[in-house]
């Protein structure tokens, strides 16, 4: 059993109350951040989850801003904990994770630096492998992308998949899971770094989801445009993410 709670489900930049993309995932004795967006500034939805584990696991699927700025938020968060970062790094990158974060937290920009925001700090590549996280599998599969981007699955229970183009020949015949949590940035194709909700809708396999919730969603919205989306994606039963969703996986 596992619990999910969609702290950012925007991209790019924060819009009408919304935060970038951050999933806070509690699996086992895992607690899990799923990238960490300006959506991290929502733990305090969580402290009471936060309370019961020492360590926090952040995965990321890129080094997007979007998708790292909360990194300098988690003092607030987890200045007691130990902080475990796992991001691309090399070789799929030319730098390591660890140099990305002190680039983006160097202390002109950031006065606790990149090891300052919790009690220990550790910076690990996956470099597009499968790895582990205590006793949770995480499987990692390379998108298509502006920089290199990376489809995270945690066992069998949560698929999360944002910053990518979308390939429904990738989807057949993957491993069926509970939950999809994936980027929807448009209503029809276009962008060809990122996903639309046509795509999504003519392309994921029928029974492969229980659940389907779509995040990563464009902040250029208008309401009519969310209203038009949502009306797509629920052709199939998807949902659209909204910051403070549970989702029990």
């Amino acid at each position: 059993m596992a619990t999910a709670w969609i702290l950012g489900s925007i991209g790019w930049m924060p819009s009408a109350g919304q935060q970038t993309c951050c999933v806070l995932v509690e699996l086992g004795d895992e607690l899990i951040l799923l990238d960490a967006g300006s959506g991290v500034a929502n733990l305090d939805l969580c402290e009471d989850v936060l309370r019961r584990h020492g360590r926090l696991s952040i995965l990321l699927s890129h080094y997007h801003l979007d998708h790292v700025v909360g990194l300098m938020y988690l003092k607030r968060f987890a200045a007691d904990m130990r902080v475990d970062v796992y991001g691309p790094g090399r070789p799929v990158y030319p730098k390591t994770t660890e140099e990305y974060a002190a680039d983006l937290l160097q202390p002109a920009m950031y006065s606790s630096g990149h090891w300052g925001f919790a009690r220990e700090v550790r910076y690990l590549d996956y470099g597009g492998r499968d790895f582990c996280v205590g006793s949770v599998r995480v499987g990692v599969r390379p998108q298509r992308h502006s920089a290199p981007s990376f489809e995270l699955r945690l066992d069998n229970a949560l698929v999360y998949a944002t910053d990518s183009a979308f390939d429904a020949e990738l989807w057949e015949g993957q491993a069926p899971a509970r939950v999809l949590l994936h980027e929807c940035w448009q209503l029809a194709d276009g962008d060809a770094r990122h996903t639309s909700a046509e795509a999504l809708v003519a392309g994921i396999p029928e029974g492969m989801f229980d659940r389907v919730v779509l995040l990563h969603q464009n902040p250029a919205w208008a309401h009519a445009d969310r209203l038009h989306v949502e009306a797509a994606v629920a052709s199939r039963g998807f949902e659209l993410a909204r910051d403070g969703l549970v989702i029990e996986v």
